[in-house]
């Protein structure tokens, strides 16, 4: 949070916990706020992209993603990363109970944008960003073709970017591909 002293102070209690577990204190600059709140979406976005690479690859060797996933969740349990990577074994992608990928795409767009402007390069934020314009592109051709399972895609489907590279499908787990 960042601003006027007093008026944080007046807004604090408010927030925390309906909102948040902490209020980290930013100073007076308001832009320091939102740019924390970028921060913290490029690491989201980040992990995400991981977390399906790894996903995808424990599914391609035969070791099967329920696996990894026990495996990380048991090293790294972090609510984001336990209830996401829940939404990718279990294709659990619709976006209109989630948050969708066209604001995951945003998102990663402006976290890109402030990277660039400090010269601050973030290729794991642009290798998600990659897979997220993937995901929604093929599930674009979906919808023109009328095959899509849902109408908005979560930001957990990036998946589908790194299962079509595996020669996998990028939104059904359980379907075998020739």
């Amino acid at each position: 949070m960042s601003g006027d002293y007093r008026s944080k102070k007046e807004v604090a209690f408010l927030l925390v916990p309906a909102v948040g577990r902490k209020v980290i204190d930013l100073g007076e600059n308001v832009e320091k706020a939102s740019t924390l709140k970028l921060i913290g979406n490029g690491n989201l976005a980040a992990i995400l992209e991981l977390l399906a690479e790894t996903l995808t690859l424990g599914e391609k060797s035969g070791i099967g993603q329920q696996t990894v996933y026990d495996l990380i969740t048991e090293i790294m349990p972090a609510p984001a990363i336990i209830s996401y990577g829940k939404k990718m074994i279990n294709d659990s992608f619709d976006g209109s109970v989630g948050f969708s990928m066209d604001g995951g795409i945003k998102d990663s767009s402006h976290i890109l944008r402030l990277s660039a402007e400090l010269n601050c390069p973030m290729p794991a934020v642009s290798n998600a960003y990659r897979s997220m314009i993937t995901t929604r592109a093929i599930h674009q051709a979906q919808v023109v073709s009328g095959t899509q399972q849902w109408d908005i895609v979560d930001e957990s489907a990036l998946i589908a970017s790194s299962r079509v590279a595996a020669g996998l499908d990028p939104f059904n787990s359980k379907k075998v591909c020739a």
